[in-house]
């Protein structure tokens, strides 16, 4: 069959007329009409209806309609996963609110620069935990390193839990065994949802159960309260070193509790052998940035 023919038919059966069927090929009117009625020639049949204002189908245009539709949808699908690694070289890249805005963020402008034909597509979320690998290539998770998603997982920083708040509560540090004298703010949302319990548990300190004002189960909303100044947070000294850099916030005592959790970037199948998943990974794993933690 002629593909010119088809194209011609399944536009104007899906526009209702030949004007618009031609503005969106780009072509004049009789010539869409040219195609069709060839078309109708070739396969001895009458496909449309050539009523005003609109065009309908015949039962034969309907069948053909129907097939010619989902061919060009899958030709259309295919052709975009072909052309997007050599025309953009996009990279959905798939993190949590907290870590993109508190970290990665402030990070992408240096990777950018450096890899221009690189097309970073952030996918963030902060309520929920799930996330789509099968849209993705690469996924930022704060996980155990036994539970990672994706084909191969790269450690970007550990886990290292620490008290933190904003310099208008607190002047002075304390010590860890203080805590329980003042307001707790607890994300409970995850695996974050006994982070204080955790922590203090080494210590034999015990904090009562938080009220309804202390709790809160999206990171952005606890992060805040702290900057606010409404209270201690327990938060992560690599993900916030840029707040505590800048003077947000305060390392309230000096007790740091290191755990096997951590953020992890995890390649996943969808990108395979993706040279822009593995140049992203590389750049956020690799020796500068980790001098950069160590700092």
């Amino acid at each position: 069959m002629n593909w010119k023919l088809l194209t011609a038919f399944e536009a104007v059966a899906r526009n209702g007329t030949f004007s618009r069927a031609a503005q969106e090929l780009n072509v004049l009117q009789p010539a869409m009409s040219r195609r069709v009625a060839a078309l109708e020639s070739e396969l001895g049949v009458r496909l449309l209806h050539r009523t005003r204002p609109a065009v309908t189908l015949t039962p034969e245009g309907e069948v053909l309609f129907h097939a010619v539709a989902g061919s060009l949808m899958q030709v259309q699908t295919a052709v975009e996963q072909i052309r997007l690694p050599t025309e953009r070289n996009t990279l959905v890249v798939d993190t949590t609110i907290g870590f993109a805005s508190c970290y990665l963020m402030q990070r992408l402008p240096a990777f950018r620069a450096a890899h221009p034909d690189i097309v970073v597509e952030l996918v963030s979320r902060d309520l929920s935990d799930r996330y789509h690998e099968g849209g993705s290539d690469v996924i930022i998770v704060f996980d155990e390193p036994d539970r990672l998603p994706g084909a191969r997982q790269a450690l970007i920083f550990a886990e290292e839990m620490v008290p933190l708040c904003a310099p208008s509560y607190l002047s002075a540090p304390l010590v860890v065994e203080a805590l329980p004298e003042h307001r707790l703010l607890h994300l409970v949302h995850g695996l974050h949802t006994r982070d204080w319990q955790r922590y203090l548990d080494g210590t034999g300190v015990h904090a009562a159960p938080p009220g309804s004002a202390e709790r809160f189960t999206s990171f952005t909303v606890y992060l805040q309260a702290a900057l606010n100044g409404d209270g201690i947070m327990l938060g992560w000294e690599h993900l916030l070193q840029d707040h505590i850099a800048a003077g947000q916030l305060i390392r309230v005592c000096a007790r740091r509790l290191e755990t096997e959790r951590g953020y992890f970037a995890c390649v996943t199948g969808r990108a395979g052998e993706s040279r822009a998943a593995r140049v992203f990974v590389d750049w956020l794993t690799g020796p500068d940035q980790q001098a950069a933690i160590r700092r």
